[in-house]
């Protein structure tokens, strides 16, 4: 994998490079959804990564190491996202649904596989980076209902960055 450049990773993130094209022309919504969640990856949780590698490196670490170390971290969070690619999507849907029906989050049970992922989807990208909220309450011991709010401003606004139309990616 070439070295993340000083322009923001752009050559190596991927996220802007066309993953499919649907008979009508452009890209697909999942292909939109796919784009944007490279998009938070990249720009987002990254680089919350790249702080905790940069804060935790020792002094006498040379700079060959730190290097590999953010590569390493950029492909982990890549493959992550890859796996909760469905999640992730299924998770906006949701959060969608809430808010149209006047709500303002979802509630994600830990049990339940398919609430378990999208939870984890949720919490990593959206929560960990600024762009949700979410609170937790205890089921059983161990288990948790994860309560998760879009901050559907911040999250329009990154989206407008990655070229993502949210609205109809979401539909």
């Amino acid at each position: 994998m070439p070295e993340i450049s000083g322009r923001r990773g752009r050559e190596c993130s991927g996220y802007n490079q066309r993953q499919g094209v649907n008979p009508r022309g452009g890209e697909s919504v999942s292909d939109d959804l796919q784009r944007l969640l490279k998009y938070i990856v990249h720009h987002y949780t990254w680089r919350e990564e790249v702080k905790d590698i940069e804060l935790d490196a020792s002094p006498l670490e040379n700079g060959g190491d730190i290097a590999a170390s953010r590569r390493r971290a950029l492909r982990d969070v890549q493959q992550r996202a890859e796996l909760l690619a469905d999640a992730f999507r299924d998770g906006l849907k949701r959060a969608s649904a809430a808010q149209r029906a006047g709500g303002n989050a979802i509630s994600l049970d830990d049990r339940v596989p398919e609430d378990n992922r999208i939870a984890d989807a949720m919490i990593r990208f959206l929560v960990g980076t600024g762009l949700a909220y979410s609170t937790t309450r205890e089921t059983d011991p161990l288990h948790y209902i994860y309560t998760v709010s879009v901050d559907w401003s911040r999250l329009n606004s990154v989206a407008r960055e990655a070229r993502v139309d949210l609205g109809t990616a979401i539909k």
